[in-house]
């Protein structure tokens, strides 16, 4: 199971991260899914822009920069709506509303917790 961690606190933000890497997973995304457990996330990758469609609950969504810098949020995106992505996006996590509170600029990471050297 894939976790998320701010790597400049060491915190765990998400203990579940579904990595969506190839074209057929993130087109699926959270489409048609009943909710999102608390927390878990899907981190959509490579991506620059996305859609809300056939989705059923309001999300956050985390737009993240090639090195995995926050560019910028949106939150309580409804279904049915459409998000064009901070100017750099490369990869966008998608998570329950309120779920994760990071400011702009935090540097997150996926592939395990930060060292504490």
């Amino acid at each position: 199971m894939t976790k998320l961690f701010n790597t400049e606190t060491g915190d765990l933000l998400l203990d579940d991260l579904q990595i969506a890497d190839t074209f057929w997973k993130r087109f699926r995304g959270l489409q048609f899914r009943g909710s999102l457990p608390e927390s878990s996330g899907l981190l959509l990758t490579p991506c620059s822009s996305i859609h809300t469609c056939w989705m059923r609950f309001s999300i956050d969504v985390i737009m993240l920069d090639c090195e995995r810098c926050v560019l910028g949020i949106r939150t309580r995106v409804s279904p049915w709506r459409a998000v064009v992505c901070e100017r750099g996006t490369a990869h966008v996590i998608e998570v329950r509303p309120g779920s994760v509170g990071v400011p702009k600029g935090a540097r997150l990471d996926w592939n395990g917790p930060p060292s504490t050297g």
